[in-house]
């Protein structure tokens, strides 16, 4: 049998009912409850019962009546605590509450601390209620017997002052809360507890109204022996002899401590990042528009916006591991904070965002000087883990007025302009403007009407077709993904696989373009006969995140697809970004027969050392470099050396963006194993593959 608890609950949802009840039954009490919907219920039903706690949700129609509940309460002199039930994302909004009477604030997704919050408020409203009775008690027993002590020694800390203040009893609770020992105490003024959350006008305020014969209760924040701080729950007793004036004080204490600074860290969390102790999103949009309230009344103190964003810093974490980039989160905050003035408000929007609002400064040019200089501050060596880790960043500007008025259309505006920044150019900044509105825009159009293009049949593969120089056949294709929209017609790729990587959606995307080429390999070399393989085009996020080797090997058990009929293709900024992960990924699929190609070799890193350990099949040569390329020029030697090195190597050479027969003709002479472009043919739909194969062949047997 649980422990017995009465609870009236204020809900109109039945399922956060069940829930509420079942928390305290798994925690090991057995509630008594009745659930009412409106005020008027309330009015009634919280009469008919000597509650222990009175659950309320924030939600409507309640977050409109909370103050009638708590004034009806108050009117009427009762005495249950007040619990309310919020979503997270109201949290910091109803904190307000805490100020008004209420006595917790609970989650109502996760409703961990709910049997706590109700055994801790049980307890205190038993010791309230004990010790209103204790003081009725004491007013009238003390007032007839003026020095009699009285027993509850043992269940209270306990002070006794002379009309003066000067300290005449103290109990051990008292003696062991404040660390003084008793006869430290006896005989001083209670002043030497140097009250630190009360003004002396306050104090004196407080002192006439008890001069006056008058109860005073109030909470204390005290100092301890050693310094510290401690918080007491305090009534204070005058005692009055025969001839009218008060001749002794008693107070009665109780140790809020524990409950004050949980009160403290709740408030803390809601408002303060964990980690670095910046404020959050929250209370930095409050300040900013503290900020823009006194910019609008006395027109001084221009609010400008700066966004950062730490260049990298995923491939960081990944690297060294999440507590070493939480050390450099740590690093990065003090050293914004370091070259900020003091009057920057500096917070940590999450992740590696960070964001500074200035209002000393006088136009978009100060800003965009403050922010390199800020930039080029930050860039000093980070030592972690016997590695010196070089950091760069991205910058967002958004001026009041501009880029915004109000507090939360600057903030997004500010990051709109990082990203644009990040986009063109890391560690590198950017003052938000129009254009960048109108750009996101319609990246998240595109975005969102790319979740249903696979649905809607508007995504296609074509494919290239690429020639053997050696034998002057086809035997490679390349699968090039393609998108008709409905009303802008052919999207270009460059505009949304970085919006599908961004979204996560390039991974069914892949798998849908996996699945299309296999049929074109069973229908043209299955079917047909002709020799076939395609090369897919592989994205960072799909090569890591996805068991690439396993989709292959189960398209070849479940389709007969050959290993040898597919190919993948990678960046030469894939292949860079982690060799440790790379290179067992491609050796797998190299040794159950997937030719493994390096496209757009030239254009990233460029980095000769790397080639030799990677695992690869085929180099895939950028089309930039047959621009301007002639028997005897610089091109053409550039062009030689990286064929002739790739074949030491042991990988074949496609050549890309091959438009004219003279940069076939050179390519020949190179030495060039093969080539793919216009020249040859666009890409072109699954449906035309074999009347193409047929024709090219019918024209080489002529």
């Amino acid at each position: 049998m649980g422990s017995p608890i009465s609870v009236l609950i204020l809900e109109n949802d039945s399922n956060s009912v069940f829930d509420i009840v079942r928390e305290m039954k798994s925690n090991g009490l057995s509630p008594l409850y009745k659930v009412v919907e409106s005020f008027g219920s309330f009015e009634i039903t919280v009469l008919e019962e000597d509650w222990d706690a009175i659950i309320c949700s924030t939600r409507k129609p309640f977050y409109l009546e909370i103050s009638l509940y708590l004034k009806f309460l108050n009117e009427k002199k009762i005495d249950i605590p007040v619990i309310l039930l919020s979503d997270p994302e109201d949290f910091q909004k109803n904190l307000q509450y805490m100020k008004s009477g209420v006595n917790d604030i609970i989650d109502r997704k996760t409703l961990l601390r709910l049997a706590e919050v109700l055994e801790r408020e049980r307890r205190e409203l038993v010791y309230r209620k004990e010790k209103n009775t204790t003081e009725s008690f004491l007013f009238q027993s003390l007032k007839e017997i003026q020095l009699q002590k009285f027993a509850l020694d043992q269940a209270n800390i306990v002070s006794i002052t002379d009309a003066n203040g000067i300290i005449t009893y103290v109990n051990e609770a008292f003696s062991k809360c404040t660390g003084y020992l008793v006869t430290e105490l006896l005989g001083q003024n209670h002043r030497i507890l140097k009250s630190q959350n009360k003004t002396k006008d306050e104090w004196a305020k407080i002192w006439e109204n008890i001069h006056k014969g008058n109860v005073w209760r109030g909470e204390i924040l005290n100092t301890k022996k050693d310094g510290n701080g401690f918080w007491v729950d305090t009534t204070i007793v005058p005692f009055i002899g025969t001839d009218g004036s008060v001749f002794q004080y008693i107070a009665i204490h109780h140790d809020i401590t524990d409950r004050k600074l949980a009160e403290e860290q709740l408030t803390h969390d809601a408002f303060y990042d964990n980690l670095t102790g910046l404020p959050n999103r929250a209370l930095y949009l409050a300040r900013i528009e503290q900020k823009i309230f006194t910019y609008n009344i006395k027109k001084d103190g221009y609010p400008i916006l700066f966004c950062i964003n730490i260049d990298n810093f995923k491939r960081i974490n990944h690297s060294l591991g999440n507590d070493a980039g939480d050390k450099i989160l740590i690093i990065f905050s003090q050293r914004l904070k370091q070259f900020s003035d003091k009057e920057a408000v500096i917070t940590r929007l999450g992740a590696d965002n960070f964001s500074i609002l200035l209002n000393h400064l006088l136009s978009i040019e100060e800003a965009f000087d403050y922010a390199y200089r800020l930039l080029e501050y930050i860039g000093d060596p980070i030592p972690i883990g016997g590695y010196e880790i070089y950091l760069t960043a991205s910058c967002g500007i958004s001026a009041f007025g501009l880029g915004g008025k109000e507090a939360d259309v600057l903030l997004r505006n500010a990051e709109i302009a990082m990203f644009h920044a990040k986009s063109q150019k890391v560690g590198t900044v950017a003052a938000f403007n129009q254009a960048m509105q109108e750009k996101i825009h319609f990246q998240l159009e595109i975005q969102n009407d790319l979740k249903r293009a696979l649905n809607q049949n508007e995504i296609s593969v074509f494919y290239q077709p690429i020639l053997d120089l050696n034998t002057n056949k086809i035997g490679h294709w390349e699968a090039l993904v393609r998108w008709r929209h409905p009303q802008r017609g052919m999207v270009s790729p460059a505009e949304f696989i970085p919006l599908a990587e961004d979204s996560g959606l390039i991974v069914p995307i892949t798998r849908f373009v996996l699945e299309q080429t296999a049929n074109v390999i069973e229908e043209v070399q299955t079917k047909k006969g002709y020799p076939i393989s395609i090369a897919v085009n592989l994205s960072p996020q799909v090569f890591f995140d996805q068991n690439i080797f396993h989709w292959i090997v189960d398209l070849h058990k479940q389709r007969k697809i050959p290993y040898t009929s597919l190919q993948v293709e990678i960046t030469e900024s894939l292949a860079m970004k982690n060799l440790s992960e790379t290179v067992p990924i491609l050796s797998n699929l190299i040794d159950i027969g997937v030719k493994v190609a390096l496209d757009d070799f030239g254009t990233g890193f460029s980095s000769l050392s790397y080639l030799e350990k990677l695992p690869l099949s085929i180099l895939k040569i950028d089309k930039s470099f047959l621009n301007n390329v002639h028997v005897g020029s610089k091109e053409s030697y550039l062009l030689i050396s990286i064929i002739n090195m790739a074949h030491d190597l042991g990988y074949s050479v496609v050549a890309e963006g091959v438009e004219e027969l003279e940069q076939l003709e050179l390519l020949k002479s190179f030495k060039c194993d093969e080539i793919q472009g216009y020249w040859l043919s666009k890409p072109i739909p699954f449906p035309e593959i074999i009347p193409f194969l047929d024709s090219f062949y019918k024209k080489e047997n002529k």
